[in-house]
């Protein structure tokens, strides 16, 4: 018998669509607290550098090797436990821990104290995305997954644009004063008050995660077979180290675009086109809001039809489509004249970003068996924070303190990075997507 409300065949067990996509909005709200947490940063460059004598390249570590160190190495724990306990305990506790680290980076007074607090706000956001895939996958039958799927990790544009947006508006308002006074706080700068004030929503927001609903897990490669113990899952693992290798390591090579743009355009425009932190912080916040946003749905869309149209490989040939287009756009963000010209190759690539963004776990959880989907989910992660997010900043800092010497040009670091970045991480999915269909049959028999 079909799911309730799907009248779908292929739908058979699954939970009714309505529940379905109101688990959605909870994850993407999730996930749209954390991307708001992990990007205010880019925007209060400027004062962190001066109050507490940074660098570039310390800043960029802040922004992304401080975050990534334990999100990366404690992800294939939470990706077991994801694959066997419960996954709305497990991303409600990430929430209140994250969350109260951010609070905690507006107590910081010194490097090492925002270092060890930006630590803890990525082992919080670690706990989300492996759960979160986990539950999507039994929530959604594959042929809607890929829809499903890009509609949660939309919340990486929602995020970062309300990030930007509301961020701007905060620093705008408080660079008219040297301090601010909060309740209970006390009196401090305008960027901490900033990190107090964006920390405190998601704890409302474990709340309601807590009301979600466990699904029966699906596709499992037997219904009675014990879950898989550590020398099974390394054979798993052993038996696709190939296929997993290259297309994790595509995707992980794709976000250094991704977080090196996030992590230093607001710099890019503040130092080279003059323009104030509120001012880019609005534009590029609506370009992600807008560009980026459309760019995954349409990513989603795009797999789901190719899937069902008999294409096995569909997630990565649409995905390839989107890299393709990046590669001729994404210098230009740097590289452009004008702050109109900067914009516009701005929101293309945003737009094309989005396209293989959110269809990336759908390709992996395609060749992967139920019990090892959380598990895959934080290989994915680790390769995406470790390579993107880890590196990704730090290179195009690195290209300004050391190779370009300059402030002022960082504009061609970004066009240096991100350009090479698009054509290795082209080449390595259209490499992986040689033996995709193969291990597509191969998973569903």
């Amino acid at each position: 018998m079909a799911a309730r409300g799907s009248g779908r065949a292929e739908d058979d067990g699954y939970p009714a669509p309505l529940r379905a996509w109101l688990v959605i909005a909870v994850l993407l709200l999730a996930y749209t607290i954390a991307f708001v947490d992990r990007q205010i940063l880019s925007l209060m460059v400027q004062p962190i550098r001066a109050d507490l004598q940074l660098s570039d390249t310390a800043i960029s570590l802040l922004h992304g090797f401080a975050f990534a160190i334990f999100y990366t190495f404690l992800g294939m724990f939470l990706g077991r436990w994801a694959d066997r306990g419960s996954r709305k305990a497990m991303i409600a506790g990430g929430l209140v821990l994250w969350c109260l680290a951010t609070v905690a980076c507006g107590f910081a007074q010194t490097f090492h104290q925002l270092f060890a607090a930006r630590i803890m706000v990525g082992v919080g956001e670690a706990t989300l995305s492996p759960a979160a895939y986990s539950l999507i996958s039994d929530y959604f039958a594959p042929a809607r997954r890929g829809r499903a799927m890009s509609a949660y990790t939309m919340g990486i544009f929602v995020g970062s644009g309300v990030a930007l947006i509301l961020g701007g508006l905060a620093v705008t308002a408080a660079s008219q004063e040297a301090a601010v006074t909060l309740p209970l706080a006390g009196t401090v700068r305008p960027w901490q008050a900033a990190f107090m004030i964006v920390g405190i929503p998601g704890l409302a927001v474990a709340g309601l995660m807590l009301l979600v609903r466990e699904p029966k897990r699906q596709e499992r490669r037997k219904a009675d077979h014990p879950l898989p113990d550590m020398a099974e899952t390394f054979a798993f693992f052993r038996a696709r180290a190939g296929i997993l290798f290259a297309i994790v390591t595509g995707f992980g090579v794709n976000a250094i675009i991704s977080y090196g743009l996030s992590a230093w355009v607001p710099s890019l425009f503040i130092r080279v086109h003059h323009w104030s932190a509120g001012d880019i912080a609005f534009a590029y916040g609506v370009i992600l809001l807008t560009s980026g946003c459309a760019g995954i749905l349409c990513g989603g869309w795009l797999a789901d039809r190719m899937t069902t149209s008999g294409k096995p490989d569909g997630a990565l040939r649409a995905s390839l489509l989107g890299m393709a287009a990046v590669i001729p756009a994404v210098p230009f963000v740097g590289l452009a004249s004008s702050p109109a010209l900067a914009l516009a190759a701005l929101a293309w690539t945003s737009f094309f970003l989005g396209v293989p963004t959110g269809i990336a776990p759908a390709a992996l959880h395609a060749i992967t068996p139920n019990e090892f989907r959380g598990q895959v989910t934080a290989l994915y992660l680790f390769a995406i924070n470790l390579i993107g997010m880890g590196f990704g900043p730090t290179f195009v800092a690195l290209a300004t303190d050391r190779v370009f010497q300059s402030d002022l040009a960082v504009g061609h670091s970004l066009a240096l990075v991100t350009g090479m970045a698009a054509i290795v991480a082209f080449a390595l999915i259209a490499a992986a997507r040689r033996g995709y269909g193969a291990a597509v049959a191969a998973a569903r028999r």
